[in-house]
């Protein structure tokens, strides 16, 4: 007995002592758990450790050099319960509610506790939205219908800017860090490079600066600027470029698309449209594919009724006229008129308009 009692003395010295060295403690709970079952501590790809529930509670231990998001898992036969939170050294709390719409408090660094605030936060949000959505019948009128679109559409304005506020004030920790590259796409671009240049100095994680170049890259060719040439083959096999096509019109669209993609095929029939209204005007267009398979893309080309020049370096999203462009999602489009970019990600009528009247 004497053996056992100094082994765990030593085991929790040893804690105290990690702890202590910057290394951190997770104590939890999850309500509707049982002792003996497993818990887990990991990403959405890699489980970095496991701990058995015991007299109601778990333990994860170790020391993290650099700190990030990830989940706290736990599942029985029939219910499965995750947390999202910073893995960063300290003594850090967890309680899990495995009632529905209970949230996770978790505790005891900074970063963790902004977390729960927000989850809070959201979980507000998510009841206005249930309380929308319960409360209609399927049979609303057009002017009720356009009126519960407005609530929704207040709501998420409303979360985003919580999510916004979220980042701002966490600028310094892995949350707000990891919550800026995640939602980035969400928001107006100087607010994400605003928030980039807030950094403080030696909190730059590698996905930041990934997000930087990313939107450098998207600077550089926003609206105002010079376009930037690309070259590649085409369909025939001969080399091409922007610039020679731009040579020759009066306003020119640069159409980023693949044969894959859903949206992009759907949108075609209106640059076509586009395409034979105002090409006697001058217009053209060079269509740039983020295709990997040669056949597929001139099959699509074949199909859909593509006229006009298309090139392709057949390397899918490493295409490098998409990276130049920092094209992240198809289809997209630039409108460039006497060399200057003059409108991007135009579809439909805006494009035909924005056209019309680049060719006045």
């Amino acid at each position: 007995m004497k053996k056992l009692l100094s082994l765990a003395a030593l085991a929790l010295m040893l804690c105290v002592v990690a702890c202590q060295n910057g290394g951190y403690k997770i104590t939890g709970t999850i309500n509707g758990a049982q002792d003996g079952d497993s818990v887990f501590l990991g990403t959405a790809t890699d489980t970095l450790q496991t701990a058995v529930i015991k007299n109601g509670s778990f333990t994860f231990t170790g020391t993290q050099d650099t700190a990030m998001l990830c989940y706290v898992m736990w599942k029985s036969a029939d219910t499965y319960m995750y947390a999202e939170m910073a893995l960063e050294n300290g003594n850090i709390n967890i309680q899990i509610d495995t009632t529905a719409n209970a949230p996770t408090i978790i505790s005891g660094t900074p970063a963790n506790e902004a977390i729960t605030a927000l989850n809070q936060k959201m979980q507000t949000f998510n009841d206005e939205a249930a309380a929308i959505y319960g409360g209609m019948s399927g049979e609303e009128s057009e002017e009720t219908q356009a009126a519960i679109q407005q609530k929704l559409n207040d709501l998420q304005n409303r979360m985003i800017e919580t999510i916004k506020t979220f980042i701002t004030e966490n600028l310094s920790n892995v949350a707000g860090q990891t919550y800026l590259v995640q939602y980035a796409s969400v928001f107006p671009d100087e607010f994400v490079m605003e928030q980039i240049a807030a950094l403080p100095e030696g909190f730059v994680s590698p996905k930041i600066e990934e997000l930087k170049k990313s939107y450098e890259e998207k600077a550089a060719t926003a609206v105002g600027k010079p376009f930037a040439d690309i070259k590649a083959a085409t369909p025939e096999g001969t080399e091409l470029s922007v610039s020679e096509v731009a040579a020759g019109a009066k306003v020119l669209l640069i159409d980023f698309w693949a044969s894959w993609c859903g949206p992009c095929r759907a949108e075609m029939p209106n640059v076509k449209a586009a395409y034979e209204k105002f090409h006697p005007q001058g217009f053209e267009i060079i269509g740039v594919s983020l295709d990997n398979d040669a056949d597929a893309w001139k099959q699509a080309i074949a199909d859909l009724g593509i006229t006009w020049p298309q090139i392709s370096d057949l390397k899918g999203w490493d295409c490098e006229g998409a990276a130049k462009y920092s094209v992240r999602a198809i289809p997209a489009t630039v409108l460039i008129k006497d060399g200057v970019i003059a409108a991007r990600d135009l579809r439909g009528d805006a494009l035909s308009a924005k056209i019309e009247e680049l060719l006045k």
